[in-house]
């Protein structure tokens, strides 16, 4: 069977409208809304007594601690695996974003907008003021371990700067940490586009984050003093009547027994 050139003109636009039908949908689906994003990062709340509390309080500090501490130094294999135990540990609230990167780079692509819009619009809504957060560079398989590592570094560090200049979110409320392919979220396929991702975790408070003593709660004031009741002046006592004298020549009454 012969197709003519205008048979088969047809069947490509066909098969181009099947494509951008089926791709379409999904690229929107990328995209997490702010509110979504903020309802994957707001903090766990429990009804009642919790008694895992003190734990995962105790494991978010000691995580805060650390990435104070990572901030002015490079980090060890060792201790990026130490910092994913204790997000595991303190169950962090965590959302991951994909951004898209330019090739072999840490620029920005224009189509990594609306996702970076929507992160800087969940960071800067009220639910989340004060929280501090990581933002966690991932890479899949493809290259080397060190080129990797530090492609994960540079492209956390520009999701960052983003935020920063873009929406004003405090710098110290960032933190920044590149693990290349060591999490990978698709084990089974190392290569596969999921595992090129960046992740954002709520670490806590901003306060302990960045090092900062917590507010003291205010001291209750004092109550007002009352005033004495003023004292009663006491009635003068009156004075015993003086005895008479005795006439001359009278004896003197002797006193009453």
């Amino acid at each position: 069977m012969r197709f003519s050139s205008s048979s088969w003109a047809i069947a490509a636009v066909a098969a181009l409208s099947l494509s951008a039908l089926t791709l379409l949908p999904a690229q929107a689906g990328d995209v997490k809304s702010a509110d979504t994003l903020v309802k994957g990062l707001a903090p766990v709340k429990t009804r009642g007594f919790d008694p895992t509390a003190p734990t995962r309080e105790a494991k978010q500090h000691e995580l805060n601690t650390k990435l104070r501490d990572f901030k002015t130094r490079q980090i060890t294999v060792e201790e990026r695996t130490e910092v994913v135990k204790l997000i595991e540990e303190s169950k962090s609230p965590n959302v991951d974003v994909q951004i898209l990167f330019a090739f072999d780079s840490a620029d920005i692509l224009p189509e990594a907008k609306p996702s970076l819009d929507e992160l800087g619009k969940a960071l800067t809504d009220p639910k989340l003021t004060g929280g501090a957060f990581l933002i966690a560079g991932h890479t899949d398989a493809k290259g080397s371990d060190e080129y990797n590592l530090a492609l994960s570094q540079r492209r956390a560090a520009s999701v960052k700067a983003f935020l920063v200049e873009t929406y004003k979110v405090d710098e110290g409320r960032l933190s920044v940490i590149g693990f290349g392919e060591e999490q990978l979220k698709n084990k089974e396929d190392p290569l596969a586009d999921e595992n090129r991702r960046v992740q954002i975790v709520n670490t806590g408070s901003a306060t302990v984050a960045e090092g900062k003593p917590a507010e003291a709660a205010p001291e209750p004031e004092a109550a007002p003093k009352q005033e004495a009741a003023p004292k009663q002046e006491e009635a003068p006592a009156e004075a015993a009547p003086a005895q008479e004298e005795p006439a001359p020549g009278e004896e003197a009454a002797p006193p009453p027994e």
